[in-house]
């Protein structure tokens, strides 16, 4: 475990390994992906791979494997090494392929902590820093005392802050330590509402959950009292059908019931003590409850604000809030993972207008006046999806089921093109003298806000039957991905082009 002394030899260029305890984590990194592996293993050892090893060796194969583990997890821990520079960090790791990274600071975009529970008896985290440019993680140290990490954090921040001339070199250095002005926090109620309208679930089920037992009882018996009548008016036939159905649709519901309790108990586990705060222009994220972890993000960095509503969110006055910065790479990380986004989950939407408003602070995304798209988008999405796929299943289901096929299929075809006339009517687009507006959603809503001068590249798209009718697509490049819009006319699109160009090519804003 490191120590204060070692916080003082920081800048030395001695090479120092991180703690013992590491080993643990090594081991349950190579137990992950032996598990990963097992599941092809596995059955092909029942099949017909116990006919070349007897069980009784079983035992031993696997103690072999797990001495195996241990020896590569405690030369993993040996074999890795690290230097803090005055320029940046260097690191050796790799036992058999062994790797020499040098990491300039300026290059570090991003410093995670991470403390998983079987870190904590010793105060340890692991530091994850990542770089712009890159789609992978390119400097990881695990095991390292808290002191130590935020003096990795401090070293880092003061190093770059002296390098872009932010802070003079005689100025006070940076405390990574201090807590900062704290902006939200969530309570264990918006967490479970988070994990329910995370999964995309229905309050009633929930609620109905502690009476499912008398509800199939009562639904069995109905259906039982129902039978002979049924029998003679459809056939055995179709009340075999219509018991498999009931059937289908009971153990769907208590499936859908066992991934809502599942959705909340990860939501609890993943933002337990959540608390975003900001310090210094920085917004820093703290949250978990078994692995605790520290994001932050600087708040010149902040590429686009996005407030997710879907139809349950909407229903319960629920918003979730995104700050996003650079992508680096193509990587698709999980929301909690990503450290290129900041979620702060389901806080109410005179939250989620007061938090967007200190990254933009004179942002208007929720009273802006949208402009629609055009209502050929809306004839195209007839066209090219819902008629085609109505028709191929309304044939196939009177097809195999006759005249009941029709109740279906009718039902099909109002709901999908109830669905496709609601995300037609949700896109929008707006913009005023510093920032750019887009709305989309199907039942739920989403709102994007950025910065004129975020816009490092504006894409415009038009074929021989959009040009006819004066529309274009709009694809806005910013550092945190692409924002389309699609069918907006030209009268709409070219003032805002103008814009855009006129703040990015006279003013020239740093988009970081």
């Amino acid at each position: 475990m490191h120590t204060s002394s070692e916080v003082s030899q920081a800048e030395n260029s001695d090479w120092r390994r991180v703690s013992p305890w590491s080993v643990i984590h090594f081991l349950w990194f190579q137990l992950k992906h032996t598990v990963s592996f097992a599941i092809y293993i596995v059955p092909a050892y029942l099949v017909g791979g116990h006919k070349l090893l007897d069980s009784q060796w079983l035992p031993l194969v696997v103690l072999g494997l797990g001495c195996g583990l241990l020896v590569v997890a405690v030369l993993r821990f040996l074999f890795f090494q690290f230097c803090i520079t005055a320029q940046g960090i260097s690191i050796r790791s790799g036992v058999f392929d062994r790797t020499f990274t040098d990491l300039p600071f300026e290059r570090i975009q991003n410093i995670k902590f991470d403390q998983p529970i079987y870190f904590r008896p010793k105060d340890l985290l692991i530091v994850t820093l990542d770089t712009a440019g890159s789609s992978k993680q390119e400097a990881q140290f695990v095991g390292v005392s808290d002191e130590y990490a935020r003096h990795i954090k401090t070293t880092i921040m003061q190093a770059r802050a002296n390098r872009q001339q932010e802070l003079p070199q005689a100025a006070t250095p940076v405390d990574a330590n201090q807590e900062g002005e704290v902006l939200n926090r969530r309570t264990i109620g918006d967490l479970v509402l988070h994990g329910i309208t995370n999964n995309r679930m229905w309050i009633l089920l929930g609620t109905l959950a502690p009476f499912y037992d008398q509800i199939s009882s009562f639904i069995f018996s109905q259906m039982n009292r129902l039978r002979p009548q049924v029998e003679a008016l459809l056939g055995e036939q179709a009340v075999a059908l219509w018991y498999v159905g009931v059937m289908t649709l009971l153990i769907a519901v208590l499936l859908i019931i066992l991934m809502a309790l599942f959705s909340i108990a990860g939501s609890i586990l993943m933002f337990y003590g959540y608390t975003l705060s900001k310090h210094d222009n920085k917004y820093v994220r703290r949250s978990g409850l078994l692995n605790r972890q520290e994001v932050s993000m600087k708040q010149s960095r902040v590429q686009i604000a996005r407030q997710q509503q879907d139809w349950l969110d909407r229903i319960l006055g629920r918003v979730n809030l995104f700050f996003e910065q650079n992508v680096t790479g193509q990587q698709v990380q999980n929301e909690l993972k990503a450290t290129n986004k900041l979620l702060i989950p389901s806080v109410t939407v005179d939250e989620a207008d007061i938090l967007t408003r200190d990254v933009f602070a004179s942002q208007q995304v929720r009273h802006a006046d949208f402009h629609p798209i055009d209502v050929r988008y809306l004839w195209r999405q007839c066209i090219f999806w819902l008629l085609p796929l109505n028709a191929a299943v309304s044939a196939s289901l009177i097809f195999n089921l006759q005249h009941i096929g029709v109740l279906p299929a009718v039902l099909l075809m109002a709901v999908s093109a109830t669905l496709t006339v609601l995300h037609y009517k949700r896109w929008g687009i707006s913009s005023d003298e510093q920032y750019v507006y887009v709305r989309k959603g199907t039942i739920g809503i989403d709102y994007w806000c950025f910065p004129l001068a975020k816009t490092q590249q504006i894409i415009i798209k038009q074929n021989i039957l959009m040009r006819q009718r004066k529309l274009v697509t709009l694809e806005f490049v910013l550092a945190s991905g692409k924002v389309k819009v699609p069918f907006v006319p030209e009268q709409v699109a070219a003032p805002l082009v103008q814009k855009i160009l006129h703040e990015v090519e006279v003013n020239k804003p740093a988009w970081m």
